[in-house]
């Protein structure tokens, strides 16, 4: 054993011998590689120090921009805030603003067609026509009217205030009631009448149309009292005009005062025409029944005076012959078909009269019961067109409204004159018809005052047998 690894370690130290040479030169070269490299690692130490200063200040540069950056940040938020807090301010002092100026808008507007409509209906309207234009451009939508349309519209009220204490007297133009415009003497006083006379002497009132642009003459005629004091006046013989104080109303009244009955007629609707023709077959009607029975009543005592005394002078052929004549009177008529049965018992001669009063009772009663149901027609007519009138009415409502009460004037017109004159047709009728059913009651009990006469007469002069010897006879 011993000499196996002393033979080894020969080998080795005889293999060793040019590998320790090569061993130095490797490490040599070993050294000088790690010098080197030691070399080059303190050189990049060094950079890397030199580099990581720089970075270290280029960090603190950096950390100084963005501190500044970011305390100009939070100057820049804080100065948006209160921009922010600014500007909500603005807006609600532009809102408030927006809102007032919106409330002078709407005041102005209410204002200028408050001052349109009122000019509409003045009668100085015509003497300015530059009032529409002005108001015109203050109630344009597009516009705000501003300072200038509040003083164009004070303005034209003082225009008016001033116009309305003067008397006009002028040659101008109206409207007549034909539609025709002509040229006359024009005069106005204040704002409460206005009138015209025409060269031919007419005289009469005015009052505004279309819009106020122009004056229309009121129809009718004044009168001859007033209208004479309205020429005296225009001709300077008088000092005197007549006003209407109540700014138009009395003139209105006037025309409605002056209105025909056909116009007046015209008003109430179809619904008056069948009304009005009930009313004339009634009355003639009731006129057929008070000469029919007026004449009745006027002969019945004369007549039966004479049957009488033919009867008493047994005179029975002239008596036959005498209501034979006087058939036209129903008393007549029944005592002439009674004298048929003369010899009879007392309740055949009764029965037959009775008979006789049942046949002349239709004629009596003719056109009573005709009378009745115009009687009821004629208000249910009138409610009828109450019904049409009122439809009209909230017809008008439903398309226009509620604002201009003239719109439903027509409707309630046609209501109340439909009632008013189917009222007036029936009342009448009523009265008549209940006056002549009294009077035919008592034609029917003079007939049957009469028919008692009769058989009084008859029995007096031994002309009505007993029963029992009539019916043994028989």
């Amino acid at each position: 054993m011993k000499y196996k690894i002393l033979t080894l370690v020969t080998l080795l130290i005889t293999a060793s011998v040019p590998a320790h040479a090569q061993w130095s030169g490797a490490v040599a070269e070993t050294r000088k590689l790690a010098a080197e490299t030691r070399s080059e690692a303190a050189k990049t130490r060094d950079l890397i120090t030199s580099e990581k200063k720089a970075v270290v200040n280029e960090k603190a540069q950096l950390e100084k921009v963005i501190a500044a950056k970011h305390k100009q940040h939070e100057e820049l938020k804080a100065r948006y805030e209160a921009l922010l807090q600014q500007e909500a301010r603005l807006k609600e002092e532009l809102a408030q603003q927006a809102h007032e100026l919106k409330t002078i808008d709407g005041t102005i507007r209410t204002s200028a067609k408050q001052a349109r409509d009122y000019f509409h209906e003045s009668l100085t309207t015509p003497e300015f026509p530059h009032r529409e234009p002005v108001l015109s451009a203050i109630l344009t939508p597009e516009t705000f009217p501003g300072l200038e349309g509040i003083k164009n519209l004070l303005r034209l009220y003082m225009e008016e205030m001033s116009a309305s204490g003067r008397v006009q007297l002028r040659e101008g133009s109206f409207v007549n009631a034909d539609g025709r415009t002509e040229t006359a003497r024009l005069l106005r006083i204040g704002t409460f009448t206005a009138a015209f006379k025409k060269q031919d002497g007419t005289a009469g009132f005015l009052r505004p149309l279309h819009e106020g642009s122009l004056l229309g003459a009121v129809p009718g005629n004044p009168g001859w009292t007033l209208g004479r004091g309205m020429r005296a006046y225009f001709e300077g013989e008088s000092d005197t005009f007549p006003v209407d104080i109540s700014n138009g109303a009395a003139l209105a009244r006037l025309e409605q005062d002056q209105k025909g009955i056909y116009e007046w007629l015209q008003t109430g609707g179809l619904l008056v025409w069948p009304i009005i023709l009930v009313g004339i077959i009634a009355l003639g009607l009731v006129i057929e029944r008070f000469y029919t029975l007026g004449r009745l009543r006027g002969n019945s005592d004369r007549n039966m005076q004479t049957i009488l005394s033919m009867i008493r002078a047994r005179k029975w052929h002239e008596c036959q012959e005498f209501c034979a004549r006087a058939s036209n009177f129903p008393t007549c008529r029944i005592i002439g078909h009674t004298l048929g049965y003369m010899g009879a018992t007392r309740e055949i001669i009764e029965n037959a009269y009775q008979e006789a009063m049942l046949k002349e009772l239709p004629v009596l009663e003719r056109f009573l019961p005709t009378l009745s149901v115009l009687a009821a027609v004629a208000p249910l007519l009138g409610l009828l067109g109450t019904v049409t009138g009122m439809i009209n009415t909230f017809q008008t409502i439903t398309l226009y409204g509620t604002g201009d009460p003239r719109m439903m004037s027509g409707g309630i017109s046609e209501a109340l004159i439909t009632t008013q004159l189917g009222l007036a047709v029936a009342v009448p009728i009523m009265i008549l018809h209940h006056i002549l059913e009294r009077r035919v009651d008592a034609l029917m009990g003079d007939m049957e005052e009469k028919g008692t006469s009769f058989t009084v007469a008859l029995m007096q002069q031994g002309q009505i047998r007993q029963g029992e010897s009539y019916g043994a006879a028989a």
